[in-house]
């Protein structure tokens, strides 16, 4: 998966917790690949500069320019969900009513 197909789902699956009024556990948070940068890049002021990126997650120019464009979308998840593989999507294939109504620590 490139890092803007995962940058994209993590757009997509946090716009899925805002979407029900849901916070993602802090502990859950560092399991999922980007969401933590999708959540830090949601508190900045706009726009996001690769400089900002570079600085805070370490990155080389060329990662923070690709990170810059798939965050594009950041504020925006439905447009990220549109860039993801239908497979890849999140809660794919899952019933509407299994996706966020449940508790954190609920199996699904």
């Amino acid at each position: 998966m490139t890092s803007a197909v995962m940058v994209s789902w993590a757009i997509a699956v946090v716009g899925e917790f805002d979407a029900v009024g849901r916070r993602i556990p802090d502990n859950v948070v560092q399991l999922l690949p980007m969401v933590e940068v999708v959540l830090w890049a949601k508190e900045q002021p706009q726009p996001l500069h690769v400089e900002t990126l570079q600085a805070q997650f370490g990155l080389s120019r060329a990662t923070a320019y690709r990170w810059l464009t798939a965050l594009q979308d950041v504020h925006d998840p439905a447009a990220a969900r549109e860039k993801l593989p239908d497979d890849r999507a999140p809660f794919a294939g899952r019933p509407k009513e299994a996706q966020l109504l449940l508790g954190a620590g609920d199996r699904v």
